[in-house]
């Protein structure tokens, strides 16, 4: 491997499900990639397929769900066409994921300390005494108080975010490449939600893991990521460096996202929001799949699908609004 390659390289990945009501393309023809020490945000609402990216590459997509096209690139090598055993030796070692519900992640018969040992074990060949001494200190980095104690405890006897800090303990212990975080601050309280975004920053610097962070919160993706990713409906719409894109979205959706976020200033009585919902598989629009609900929809939209285009800051955009020129969309609403 040289050192410009990337870590993560996902060229033209589209997972389907085949169901009894046809096949619902949830990811469909995704690229992007993801340098050493990198965090990517991917962000859009629910539906748009950003969980299902993140579990594609990690290798868990199962039936009725299928990766039926493209490449997952880990360190050059296409985990789609690896077996399964191989795939194994990289889950939870060289790539790891932090789930959303760690209430349902964390096995609640077993201490937290055999869970976090046993990643431990399976993946550095320690033994049962040096596994446990690298758990407790697993736990005491990411912030949990007498740690030698709850090693031994159950995971209902801890709260929300301490189940989350175990989480990353697990997610962290073999010093993964790359860490994947789905929702991770999903359900907790905002001090809780700062602390952990604080700890994966400083745990970022600590062992230069890149992060895929997969989030519907513009704020959690504003705090954490050096480049964003926005998915809609299946696709990407849009791509760009964290600055820019909140400085300056190139697309409508995007620009909707920003503004349906409440902000600190703001003197609105009622939030912003976009019409209508992301598209079921079965009312997928023909064109641009965002043009029934966007207001700046041209004639072409309606029939002639948009392709990813880069702009001449960098960005990526897929949008007929920048067909011939880059154009600065604005909310006449505001």
């Amino acid at each position: 491997m040289t050192l410009q390659e990337k870590l993560l390289e996902v060229k033209e990945l589209k997972t389907y499900f085949m169901t009894n009501r046809g096949v619902t393309r949830s990811v469909d023809g995704v690229s992007f990639t993801i340098e050493h020490g990198e965090v990517l945000g991917i962000v859009g609402e629910s539906g748009s397929g950003k969980s299902v990216t993140s579990y594609s590459v990690m290798g868990l997509v199962d039936e009725p769900g299928e990766i039926v096209g493209g490449e997952i690139l880990f360190e050059g090598k296409d985990l789609t066409k690896i077996s399964k055993k191989e795939l194994k030796k990289l889950q939870g070692n060289s790539i790891s994921m932090i789930f959303q519900e760690p209430v349902t992640s964390l096995n609640p018969l077993l201490k937290i300390g055999y869970q976090i040992s046993e990643n431990i074990i399976l993946h550095q060949s320690m033994n049962k005494r040096m596994a446990k001494q690298k758990s407790i200190e697993m736990l005491k980095k990411v912030g949990i108080a007498r740690a030698n104690e709850l090693y031994n405890a159950y995971p209902h006897e801890l709260s929300g975010g301490m189940r989350q800090r175990v989480m990353i303990a697990i997610a962290l212990s073999c010093n993964p490449k790359l860490l994947i975080a789905d929702e991770p601050t999903t359900a907790l309280d905002v001090t809780i939600q700062a602390q952990i975004l604080s700890l994966m920053k400083n745990l970022r610097m600590d062992i230069n893991t890149s992060v895929m962070i997969i989030s519907h919160d513009l704020g959690v993706i504003a705090e954490l990521a050096d480049r964003v990713l926005v998915m809609y409906a299946g696709q990407v719409i849009e791509e760009g460096n964290v600055f820019d894109l909140f400085k300056s979205p190139k697309h409508p959706y995007t620009l909707g996202l920003i503004n349906s976020t409440p902000k600190i200033t703001d003197t609105k009585e009622l939030l912003d929001s976009i019409p209508g919902t992301v598209p079921g598989p079965s009312e997928m629009p023909t064109g641009c799949r965002f043009h029934p609900r966007c207001k700046f929809a041209m004639k072409k939209c309606v029939n002639h699908e948009p392709f990813l285009q880069k702009l001449s800051s960098g960005s990526k955009v897929r949008c007929w609004l920048h067909e011939e020129k880059e154009v600065n969309i604005v909310d006449e609403s505001e």
